[in-house]
């Protein structure tokens, strides 16, 4: 869309006021009927609202013009319809067919006089809809109303539209960068979660009294079958407690059981992710790769949005929350759920508060914000389900309006969703801090929830009786209340920021090979934390600066951003090899400090190089160490195909630094032993297990931990 926009509209100055007319003639022949089923009159509208962002039109003119020229098409659909309608929609004529008068005239019966309103936003109705309207003989003042204002609408929906997303192109950049992937991760969830909304509120009770129906079928089978009537006399009173079990009419029946089931899958649950953190498995890789890609794609944007809502699990909010909900339930007579409220959100702090003490995990070293408790489990997290879900079960509880109940339901789940997110993006946990928050919460939910439903099988609590309409407006005011002292909480409180931590340095005394061997960091890892290529490559050089200087000279460069733009340009055009995005990798826990391209002039193959800055120095010297690997093809139009020798690609790094006598002494060296594996997704690869290392110092390096003796 840049490249048309700087190709085409900078043409358009040359007429100069002439552009005007040209709106007022895209909007007449877009109008038009036939001529408007084939002329992309909106497309041009759209591309002049773009236009007018950069100064050189007035969009306002534009708009009066794009007016005129829509008003005017609609009065000759009017005038033809008069004079040929019957016609022509017995017969059809030229590509519009009868049945599309039809779907028109159904259109026009449906909505009435406001069908020529709503119809100017319906393509391939637009035309037709003031067509109908001569042939019916709508009365002309009535016609025209409703034409001007669905003209009006129409205009400002494309020119503005144009206007509003090209008025800078640096705001067009932003959202295709970093920030973007995330906003379209973020509505493709939202997008799903509505249209799962949508399918339960028009398919969910269907859905509920199909599967109660096969339930009712089976339980039925079951009770006549011969050998389980055997069995019940056999066993009276083990059938007894069972059937009580599943007694509908009785608290300590189904809704106890199902309440139990539900409390041990999760405490089940909760234990599993305890064994998984104290035994390390991969759920902790998974936690360290997760945090290092939030801090490589976190803006200031995001940060700023995910800080409004994480304060929703601050306790300076949630002890006013809490008391304002107190209230508000005292209000409505509910006074006997404040017990079960209380319950849920006390004894899930009491579990965190231990919980955090016991597995005295720290928090991520990506931290944004200071904070001075424990890591796991995620406090915000647990308060999230165990308030804000309590609030939305009672919320649901009191609604008897099926849709009104999905609508609330899925509402709490996205507030709960969006708190433990926000800890995530702003660093203060990992993933699985933040799961075993959920847990957690839940187990107190099901307790409080267990605790309202034997109230109310006690008659002590009824949720659906009346409310006098002078208590409703206090607990709207109550609700307002929460909603500005919140608002306000946002504005003024200022998080305290999280100091940066800066990693000693540390002198090389023996050979980095065996350090790394020592330490178990000879490969890089997945995301999940599996084994993948070995370092291949350590480079000795002054500082940051001073090598990426190199190897810029050596005719290395800087990835492209893995963001919308880059991949959008990777789908539609052909790939600048300077500009390709790639992968990022994982050492150590660490996302790659940089990734550089090296194009092959002769073909397409690339080679790639991933560095990651270590703490390790000899003398002043910093130590770097890194893979390469190289690209050869495009797969599914976004992943790269890998030439399997990774040790070819090496060489192609060090040829390059030879070329330009970039280094000054080099050796290589066994690290670890012959192998072949696999890349996630990107197939195979084969090494001999040499370690590269290279100095980009002034003079060769004597040190007896580079190079040494029985290097090659």
């Amino acid at each position: 869309m840049e490249t048309y926009l700087h190709q085409l509209l900078p043409s358009l100055a040359h007429f100069h006021y002439l552009i005007y007319w040209l709106a007022f003639l895209a909007a007449l022949l877009e109008t038009i009927f036939l001529i408007g089923l084939f002329l992309p009159g909106s497309t041009l509208l759209l591309l002049l609202g773009a236009y007018a962002a950069g100064g050189h039109l007035d969009i306002v003119d534009l708009w009066w013009f794009a007016l005129a020229g829509a008003v005017l098409g609609d009065n000759v659909n009017y005038f033809l319809g008069r004079r040929y309608g019957r016609q022509w929609t017995r017969d059809g004529i030229w590509v519009v067919k009868p049945e599309h008068f039809i779907t028109a005239h159904e259109f026009f019966e449906k909505h009435g006089s406001k069908s020529v309103f709503l119809g100017r936003f319906v393509p391939t109705i637009k035309e037709i809809i003031p067509f109908v309207a001569g042939t019916v003989e709508m009365n002309r003042r009535s016609f025209m109303l409703w034409n001007v204002l669905g003209a009006m609408g129409w205009g400002l929906q494309w020119l503005g539209a144009g206007y509003i997303f090209a008025q800078s192109l640096s705001l067009a950049q932003l959202w295709m960068s970093r920030i973007g992937m995330l906003a379209v991760a973020v509505l493709l969830v939202f997008l799903f979660i509505w249209m799962l909304q949508r399918q339960v509120i028009k398919h969910g009770r269907v859905v509920a009294e199909f599967m109660i129906s096969i339930w009712q079928s089976i339980y039925t089978a079951v009770l006549t079958n011969e050998k389980v009537g055997a069995w019940k006399k056999n066993h009276p009173r083990l059938s007894t407690f069972i059937r009580r079990r599943f007694d509908r009419t009785r608290f300590r029946g189904r809704t106890l059981t199902l309440l139990s089931i539900a409390f041990c899958y999760v405490l089940v649950l909760f234990a599993g992710i305890v064994e998984d953190l104290i035994n390390s498995d991969a759920i902790v890789a998974v936690d360290q790769s997760i945090a290092q890609l939030v801090k490589a794609f976190r803006e200031p944007e995001v940060l700023h949005s995910f800080t409004w809502i994480t304060e929703l699990g601050n306790w300076q909010v949630m002890v006013p929350m809490a008391c304002i909900a107190t209230l508000f339930l005292i209000v409505l007579k509910r006074g006997q759920l404040i017990l079960p409220m209380a319950v849920s959100i006390f004894g899930s702090e009491l579990f965190t508060t231990l919980g955090k003490f016991a597995f005295h995990r720290p928090r991520p070293a990506e931290a944004v914000f200071y904070e001075h408790s424990y890591s796991f489990p995620s406090g915000h997290a647990t308060i999230a389900v165990a308030f804000y879900g309590f609030l939305g079960y009672l919320a649901v509880r009191h609604t008897s309006n099926w849709q009104t109940k999905v609508k609330l339901f899925f509402f709490t789940i996205i507030v709960i969703g969006l708190l433990g997110l926000s800890r995530i993006m702003v660093g203060v946990h990992y993933l699985s801090d933040v799961w075993g928050g959920y847990l957690v919460g839940t187990l107190w939910l099901i307790i409080a929830v267990s605790l309202t439903e034997w109230l109310v099988a006690q008659k002590n609590l009824r949720f659906h009786t009346p409310v006098s309409l002078k208590r409703k407006a206090i607990g709207a005011g109550l609700m307002a209340l929460a909603l500005c002292y919140y608002l306000g909480f946002a504005i003024m409180y200022q998080p305290r920021l999280a100091p940066q931590k800066q990693l000693p340095t540390v002198q090389l005394t023996r050979d980095l090979s065996e350090l790394l061997t020592t330490k178990n960091l000879q490969f890089t890892q997945t995301i999940f934390g599996s084994r993948q290529q070995p370092i291949s490559v350590e480079i000795v050089a002054e500082d940051d600066q001073t090598l990426l200087a190199h190897l810029h000279k050596a005719g290395w460069k800087n990835a492209a951003e893995p963001d919308l733009h880059t991949l959008f340009r990777q789908l539609t055009q052909k790939s600048d090899k300077n500009r390709i995005p790639v992968a990022p990798a994982f050492w150590d826990g660490k996302i790659n400090n940089w990734s550089l391209i090296l194009p092959d002039g002769a073909g397409s193959k690339l080679t790639i190089l991933y560095l990651w800055s270590t703490p390790y120095r000899i003398g002043n010297a910093h130590v770097y160490v890194g893979i390469t690997r190289s690209y050869v093809g495009r797969k599914w139009l976004i992943l790269h195909t890998i030439q399997p020798d990774v040790d070819a690609s090496r060489e192609n790094l060090l040829h390059s630094l030879q070329q330009t006598i970039m280094i000054h002494q080099y050796c290589t060296e066994k690290f670890v032993p012959e192998m072949t594996g696999e890349y996630l997704l990107q197939g195979t690869f084969f090494t001999r297990g040499q370690l590269l290392e290279i100095s980009m110092l002034a003079s060769a390096l004597k040190s007896p931990v580079f190079c040494p003796s029985g290097s090659e």
